[in-house]
């Protein structure tokens, strides 16, 4: 089968799984359809909108930033901002849109490793279908994040790679740390082994410098901006979150090897654990290594990061996932060699013992899936209301209740700017890289700020003093985006400013 017919297939299973969650109303509403799950979502549509009126990484306008976590996504979103403002609708539907194509690329760039592996149709066909079927990616998908583009990259360079079409593996490589800042553990060795090859092929130094220059314009032009606009060479979002210890790395590790895994329903059982080795094994001999090692370098490296105090929540979710779909071609390859090892060996004394095996191994990493993908889609819908009854209602507020110019603090940065249409200072300082790169423990500079929309708990020190009153709230009955105090939004406004 080509590749042009396997995407269709994968098209059609990415855009069934895509419209299952989007008409989910567990909260007896349509917010599935018409919102998005996380206030980040919205924060990279604010960049996306900047992008597409030429004002470059701004936040406000005429403020460069570098809150961008995936600039290469915002940028691919711009379309999605285009086709909304020519339509006259919601930017929502198309940037799932986006999302759901990039689903599909993940799909195809996983079939097309198992083909240049020579592993054969049927593992083609289960890693991609694997890939749209997830309930943890399908989620991901029509999020409104950058997880499919970060997975679906990292992919496609590994498939180039194997290819031996050392440019396009190369230009991909150099890209993918702009989907992901993590992905450059896959960058480096990958370009290192690029180099290796042109080298043992003696190619002219001409070819061994163009295979550089993506990584270099991409990734070094992205740190030169960042260095440029906030005198960092690295994205506010690093400085922010970033905190490796020991101690943290541990209790990542354990969080994902006692909660991540396991929740993902392939490892029901421990059946993914067995098959996913067993893939891992035969990727191994297949001359695939880079692509067995890849998703557990990456997991790895995503633990040391930074603490997960919540590690099953999408919000926490999503840093693992870019390596799901990799870890699904392997169990993908396990599932496909355990069958056929069984089937080769049904003549034998112990063949119908082995069969059996065989298929109680294989369906215990699917008989979880069915429910899991309900309980995902349920989830999905009542994150949508969430934003939508708190970030989006509150936004909308502070835009018909605040003149126009007036500087609002908030502790959630992306629908507030997106919708209220106001100059917004970000107090946690992801998009505000002259407040981040302060000292750490002073306090908000708030002296010329007279109205602050934020969670109760986030700012005690507004909540408690007479000289703040609240004047509007939002709040939802059943938070279901993390197990946290943000259940209520408050707008508080200085007792001396006037209404």
């Amino acid at each position: 089968m080509s590749l042009a017919k396997l995407a269709l297939v994968f098209l059609a299973a990415h855009a069934a799984t895509a419209v299952f969650y989007l008409l989910d109303r567990a909260p007896g509403t349509a917010a599935a359809l018409l919102g998005l799950p996380l206030d980040d979502a919205w924060i990279h549509l604010v960049y996306a909108r900047s992008l597409a009126a030429l004002q470059g990484f701004a936040y406000n306008p005429g403020q460069l930033e570098t809150g961008s976590t995936s600039p290469l996504w915002a940028a691919l979103l711009v379309p999605a901002t285009w086709v909304a403002r020519a339509f006259g609708i919601s930017v929502v539907l198309p940037v799932k849109v986006t999302g759901i194509l990039a689903g599909v690329g993940a799909s195809v760039a996983a079939a097309r490793v198992a083909r240049h592996l020579g592993l054969g149709l049927a593992i083609e066909l289960a890693a991609g279908l694997a890939i749209a079927v997830d309930p943890a990616l399908a989620f991901a998908q029509v999020s409104g994040m950058e997880v499919m583009l970060a997975s679906g990259i990292a992919l496609w360079a590994l498939a180039d790679f194997l290819a031996d079409r050392l440019q396009t593996s190369a230009l991909s490589a150099g890209l993918a740390p702009l989907a992901r800042p993590e992905l450059v553990l896959l960058t480096l060795p990958l370009l290192a082994l690029v180099e290796w090859r042109l080298h043992r092929r003696r190619s002219p130094w001409s070819l061994r410098l163009a295979a550089l220059a993506p990584v270099c314009l991409s990734v070094g032009g992205w740190v030169l901006y960042c260095w440029l606009v906030s005198g960092h060479p690295l994205p506010s979002t690093f400085y922010a979150k970033f905190s490796s210890r020991a101690d943290y790395f541990s209790h990542n590790v354990a969080a994902l090897l006692g909660q991540v895994l396991p929740a993902w329903p392939w490892f029901a059982y421990g059946a993914g654990f067995v098959l996913w080795a067993v893939g891992a094994v035969v990727l191994f001999r297949r001359g695939g290594w880079l692509v067995a090692s890849f998703p557990v370098a990456y997991l790895l490296a995503v633990a040391g990061s930074q603490y997960f105090s919540q590690p099953l929540p999408f919000y926490w979710q999503r840093y693992w996932l870019p390596a799901l779909p990799a870890v699904l071609l392997g169990v993908a390859v396990g599932s496909v060699q355990v069958l056929v090892w069984a089937w080769q060996r049904r003549r034998q004394a112990w063949g119908p013992v082995y069969g059996i095996a065989a298929a109680v191994l294989v369906m215990g990493s699917l008989a979880r899936l069915p429910s899991a993908l309900r309980r995902s889609a349920d989830l999905y819908a009542w994150n949508c209301q969430n934003i939508e009854e708190l970030n989006v209602e509150m936004a909308k507020w502070l835009r018909e209740h605040t003149a126009s110019g007036e500087v609002i603090a908030v502790s959630d940065a992306g629908a507030a700017r997106y919708f209220a249409d106001r100059p917004i200072f970000d107090i946690l300082g992801l998009n505000n890289h002259r407040y981040l790169h302060r000292e750490r423990r002073s306090a908000p500079d708030l002296g010329a700020i007279r109205l602050v929309s934020a969670f109760p708990a986030f700012v005690p020190s507004l909540r408690d003093s007479p000289a703040w009153r609240p004047v509007h709230r939002v709040a939802t009955e059943h938070l279901t985006i993390c197990d946290c105090p943000q259940s209520e939004i408050v707008a508080y406004r200085r007792t001396d400013a006037a209404e």
